[in-house]
């Protein structure tokens, strides 16, 4: 084991996961550094990620696994992870997802970025990998601002650039230095999923930090639930969610168009994305009126701010008022 990675707690977010796909994201892991800790989100008597880790004697002492024992979303599972890191001592925490797949050397090389980056005196917030829908076989380029240009654009990182300065990123394959969250704070955990990260992003730069994706860094990771088929000149792949996915999705993107720290000319482009969305899953999902529904209403609760997980907003909505 590299003595760089004894500085980073890797931390692994779980909900009723996959228990082969867990143990190959673990077993990267283990390979890469010494400690991992898995905040497990799965409902009281549900012990497949116990047991995924029990019942496979390839995989090392050095995880733990703390279970919530219900569901309490992404944010908080990641905000116990983070302040465990901290707790501890680690000067780094890498975030990562149930279903991704870090290429054997990711959080080493995402490490050394970092270190560069710190050591040229860059106020570092976060370093990425670059990453692959596991669905789709997509390889996706990092969120950038080019000069000279209004809006937003996608680009990769090359040997010549090995690293880009991007404005947002995904939670999983995320390295961030555990000081930085005693400035910009944790993240927002009645958001419960989705935009969960961008939002924490947007705060973290208008606070002066910069974000960065590597190329020399490799994720495959699981965008979306399903596949589906759209039409955009031409036939296309489309990474799908589930009708309640898409409540979070579409309600917290109107929340996070309400933060008065993102920029507006992000906003713009970003509500063009959104258009698109709903062009897609109102015009070629399946179960299109179930998903018309679940996107209305998350419109509706995003409008009113409201958060927290859909059923208790929804019991919220029903209390009389006076109560």
């Amino acid at each position: 084991m590299s003595q760089v990675a004894k500085s980073l707690l890797a931390v692994v977010v779980t909900y009723c996961p996959d228990a082969s796909v867990l143990q190959k994201l673990l077993q990267a892991l283990c390979a890469q550094v010494t400690d991992v800790l898995i905040v497990d989100n799965t409902p009281a008597g549900d012990d497949r990620v116990h047991d995924a880790i029990v019942d496979f004697p390839g995989l090392p002492g050095a995880i733990r696994l703390l279970r919530f024992g219900a569901n309490l979303g992404i944010g908080a599972a990641l905000n116990v992870g983070i302040q465990t890191a901290i707790d501890e001592g680690f000067d780094y925490v890498l975030l990562c997802d149930q279903d991704s797949l870090p290429a054997p050397d990711m959080a080493p090389q995402l490490l050394t970025v970092a270190r560069q980056l710190k050591a040229a005196g860059v106020a570092v917030g976060y370093v990425g990998a670059a990453y692959v829908d596991r669905n789709t076989r997509h390889s996706f380029g990092f969120q950038v601002q080019e000069p000279g240009r209004l809006f937003y654009s996608t680009r990769a990182a090359d040997d010549a650039d090995p690293w880009v300065e991007v404005i947002t990123g995904i939670t999983s394959g995320s390295l961030h230095p555990c000081q930085v969250f005693a400035d910009v704070g944790f993240m927002r955990e009645e958001w419960f999923i989705d935009y969960v990260d961008t939002e924490w992003f947007h705060r973290a730069r208008a606070l002066g930090y910069r974000m960065f994706g590597t190329s020399r860094a490799v994720l495959g990771h699981n965008l979306g639930e399903l596949s589906f088929r759209v039409w955009y000149g031409r036939w296309r792949n489309y990474n799908g969610y589930s009708p309640q996915r898409l409540y979070y999705r579409f309600r917290n993107f109107v929340l996070l168009m309400g933060c008065d720290y993102v920029p507006r000319r992000w906003k713009m482009r970003a509500c063009w994305y959104w258009l698109g969305n709903a062009y897609a899953y109102l015009l070629f999902s399946p179960n299109r009126l179930h998903n018309l529904r679940f996107i209305a209403r998350g419109l509706f609760d995003g409008i009113r701010g409201m958060a927290g997980r859909i059923d208790a907003v929804q019991r919220a909505a029903n209390v009389p008022s006076g109560k």
